[in-house]
C-alpha cells in the first residue's frame, strides 16, 4: 500500500445532531450552503482535496502544511462573519502533518494511518469555531504565515498510542494566555492532560477516519446488548419544591421506557440517585458509572402547560448528541396521560432503531471499509438496504464474514436475513442462488437470530418480513405480533404498521403507524404516510389519502406515483391526476395495470383490497394487461 506525507484537515458542524432535532430541514439547507460557499471554494484556492464527504463532516488532503492551517483559519473567520446574526453554522477543525497510507478504488483514493487519525482527534479538541492543530505543523507553519497558536499541553488522545501536543490557532491573531511562562502552561496542560487520560476523553465523536474509532470488534463484542445510559434526575425547574415529584416522576418513566429497548443497558434509579444536585462534569459520571452516555433532563411547569426538555450526552466526549424539548398542555386529570406520552417520545428519539444512539452508531460504522467493520458495526446499516446499491455491496462484504466466524452472534443472522431479503425485492444478484433458494437461507439466517435472542423484538421482525415475502401471511403476522409484543423499538412498529395496513390488517396497522408518527414526526420514514394514505384510500376518504400521501411522497418511485394516480383519480382532479400519470411513464414506460397487480400480489396484499386501486387505475386510462382475475371475497 502506498504511503506518502500529507497535511489532513478534518472538520465537523458543532451541535449537529442537536440542530438537526431542531430543524432537519433547516439544518441541511445550511449546512448545504456552508459547502457551497464557504469550504469547497477555499479548499480549492488552497489547493486541497477532498478525501471525503461524511454527513456534517469533510477530510481535506494539502500537499503544503500552510495552505492546509491558511485555509482552516479563512474558513472560521469567513462562517465568523456571516454567522454574526446568528444564523451560520459552526466547525471545528483539526490539522495534522504525518505519514498517510493511500488506498485506490477506480479513480478514487482515501486515507488511512495515524496521520489521518491524529487530526480527525485534535478536531474534536478544538473550540466552536477554533482549529487545533498539532505541534509538527505549529514548527513547520512558524514564520511562513501571520497565525499564531497557544500551547494546550499533550493531549492524550483516543487510540493514538503517545500524548499528542497540540497547539490551538488565535483566529483573532492574539494568544489568550500569551503572558502564562510556557513552564507553568505545561504543568497546567500536563495536569488536564492526566484527568482525561483517567476519564477516557475520546476528542471526536462524530467524524473521525476509519480506523481511528474506539468503537472496534473486541469491545463490540465484549458488550453485545449495546451501550450503557445513565439516566439521570431530572431537575425541577418551576420554583416549586412540591414539584420534585413530578421530576422525579419523569426520571423514573423514562428509565422505564428505555427499559424496553434491549439493545441499551440502562442504569438504576437508584444508581444515578446520588449525583442529583451536584454540578459534576457528565465525563467524570460515566467513569464513576461506566455508562456510555448520560441522559439529563429538566421540568418546568407553566399554568396549565408542561415543558421536558432532555440531553443525551456522550460520556466519553462530553459532547452533547441530542437535545430536544416536549411542550403538552395539562390538566389534574391529564397529568399522567401527559406524563407518559412525553417519557415515550423521549425514549422513542433516543433509543429506538432510528434514534440518537443509533444514529451514531450508524455514522460512525459508515467511515469504515467492509474489512474493517465490527460485527455490531456491520449491523448498523439495513435500513438503507432498498435505496442504496453501494449499502447492498458494503453489506455483503463483511456479513458473510460475520457469520463465518461468529456464527453465534445473533445479530449478523438477521443482518444476512435482511440482506437476502433485499436482494431478492430489488433482482439486485448481490448473492448466489435462485430467488427461491436465497429466500430459503433467509428465513433460515432469520430462524438462526430468533433462536440465539428470542427476546430480540427486531430478529422476530426480519423473520416476520422474510415470511411475508414468501407468502406466508399467518406467518408474518405471528412474527409480528411477537415483535410487537416484545416491544421496544418505535421503527419497528412503524414498518409492521404499514405491512398491517397493506395485508388487510387496517386498524391496528394504522393505530401503529399514528403512534410511530407521533412519537417522533421529525424522523419519520415516508413509507409510513404513505401506508396512512392507503389506510384512508380503502376507508374511501381520499381527502384524507391525498394529504398523508403528500407527506410521504417519493416521486422517483414509480409505485408511490401510482398511488398519487390513484388518489387523484378518486378525487376528480383530471389534470393532477394527468400530471401524475405523466411522471408514472416516465419512471416506467408501458406500464400496465397487470404489472402493478403482480407487485401487490408478490408481497401479499390481498385481491379485496386491490380491487378499488384497479378500478381507479382503469379510469386513470392505464391499459390492463393480462393477470388472473382479481378475488374479491377476500380468499385470494
Amino acid at each position: 500500500m502506498e504511503r506518502r506525507l500529507a497535511a489532513i484537515m478534518a472538520a465537523d458542524v458543532v451541535g449537529y445532531s442537536g440542530l438537526m432535532g431542531q430543524d432537519e430541514a433547516g439544518t441541511l439547507r445550511r449546512l448545504t450552503e456552508l459547502r457551497r460557499v464557504i469550504l469547497e471554494p477555499m479548499i480549492a484556492e488552497h489547493h486541497g482535496r477532498i478525501v471525503k464527504l461524511m454527513g456534517d463532516g469533510v477530510l481535506v488532503e494539502f500537499a503544503s502544511v500552510v495552505n492546509a492551517v491558511n485555509c482552516a483559519v479563512e474558513v472560521q473567520k469567513a462562517i465568523a462573519k456571516r454567522g454574526e446574526n446568528g444564523a451560520e453554522l459552526k466547525l471545528r477543525i483539526g490539522v495534522n502533518l504525518g505519514d498517510v497510507m493511500v488506498e485506490r478504488e477506480g479513480d478514487t483514493e482515501d486515507l488511512y494511518g495515524d496521520g489521518v487519525n491524529v487530526a480527525a482527534r485534535l478536531e474534536g479538541a478544538a473550540e466552536p469555531g477554533g482549529v487545533c492543530v498539532s505541534r509538527t505543523v505549529a514548527e513547520q507553519v512558524a514564520g511562513k504565515t501571520d497565525v499564531v497558536f497557544e500551547p494546550m499541553g499533550a493531549l492524550s488522545l483516543k487510540n493514538i498510542a503517545a500524548p499528542v501536543e497540540a497547539f490551538r490557532v488565535r483566529i483573532d491573531g492574539v494568544a489568550r494566555s500569551a503572558n502564562v511562562p510556557p513552564v507553568r502552561r505545561w504543568r497546567r496542560s500536563a495536569a488536564a492532560a492526566a484527568a482525561v487520560i483517567l476519564l477516557g476523553v475520546a476528542a471526536a465523536w462524530w467524524f473521525a477516519a476509519p480506523d481511528s474509532r474506539g468503537f472496534d470488534e473486541a469491545e463490540a463484542l465484549a458488550r453485545p446488548s449495546g451501550p450503557t445510559i445513565a439516566v439521570m434526575p431530572f431537575e425541577n425547574l418551576s420554583g416549586d419544591p412540591e414539584q420534585d415529584y413530578l421530576a422525579d416522576g419523569i426520571s423514573e418513566d423514562v428509565i422505564v421506557e428505555l427499559g424496553r429497548f434491549r439493545d441499551l443497558n440502562i442504569l438504576s434509579r437508584q444508581s444515578t440517585s446520588a449525583y442529583r444536585g451536584k454540578a459534576l462534569d457528565v465525563r467524570d459520571i460515566g467513569e464513576a458509572l461506566g455508562a456510555d452516555y448520560v441522559l439529563e433532563g429538566t421540568v418546568r411547569q407553566f399554568g396549565d402547560r408542561l415543558r421536558i426538555t432532555g440531553r443525551l450526552i456522550d460520556a466519553t466526549s462530553g459532547a452533547q448528541v441530542w437535545s430536544a424539548a416536549f411542550d403538552e398542555a395539562l390538566t389534574a386529570s391529564s397529568l399522567f396521560d401527559v406524563q407518559l406520552r412525553i417519557t415515550e417520545r423521549v425514549a422513542a428519539a433516543v433509543g429506538d432503531s432510528d434514534g440518537a444512539i443509533k444514529r451514531i452508531d450508524a455514522r460512525r460504522a459508515r467511515t469504515k471499509p467492509p474489512a474493517r467493520l465490527s460485527s455490531y458495526e456491520c449491523s448498523m446499516d439495513r435500513w438503507e438496504l432498498f435505496d442504496n446499491r453501494d449499502m447492498r455491496e458494503r453489506i455483503r462484504g463483511c456479513i458473510l464474514r460475520v457469520v463465518e466466524r461468529e456464527p453465534g452472534y445473533w445479530r449478523g443472522w438477521a443482518q444476512l436475513a435482511e440482506a437476502l431479503r433485499a436482494d431478492v425485492m430489488l433482482f439486485a444478484n448481490n448473492y448466489e442462488g435462485t430467488l427461491d433458494e436465497k429466500l430459503d437461507r433467509a428465513r433460515a439466517a432469520a430462524r438462526k437470530a430468533v433462536s440465539l435472542n428470542p427476546e430480540s423484538p427486531r430478529a422476530h421482525f426480519v423473520l416476520g418480513n422474510v415470511l411475508l415475502l414468501m407468502g406466508d401471511r399467518e406467518g408474518y403476522y405471528a412474527a409480528a405480533e411477537s415483535a410487537l409484543a416484545l416491544g421496544g423499538d418505535r421503527r419497528i412498529e412503524g414498518q409492521i404498521g404499514y405491512w398491517f395496513v397493506w395485508s388487510g390488517r387496517h386498524e391496528l396497522g394504522a393505530g401503529l403507524l399514528r403512534r410511530a408518527i407521533d412519537l417522533n414526526p421529525s424522523s419519520t420514514m415516508e413509507l409510513w404516510h404513505r401506508g396512512l394514505a392507503d389506510y384512508y384510500f380503502s376507508k374511501g376518504d381520499f381527502e384524507a389519502a391525498l394529504e398523508e400521501y403528500r407527506k410521504g411522497a417519493q416521486p422517483h418511485y414509480w409505485w408511490a406515483v401510482a398511488q398519487e394516480v390513484a388518489i387523484l383519480t378518486e378525487l376528480g382532479r383530471a389534470k393532477e391526476g394527468r400530471a401524475a400519470l405523466d411522471r408514472l411513464y416516465a419512471l416506467r414506460p408501458n406500464i400496465k395495470i397487470a404489472d402493478i397487480v403482480w407487485i401487490y400480489r408478490r408481497f401479499q396484499r390481498p385481491d379485496a383490497h386491490t380491487a378499488k386501486y384497479v378500478e381507479a387505475f382503469r379510469e386513470a386510462g392505464i391499459p390492463e394487461g393480462r393477470y388472473r382475475p382479481l378475488d374479491i371475497d377476500g380468499s385470494g
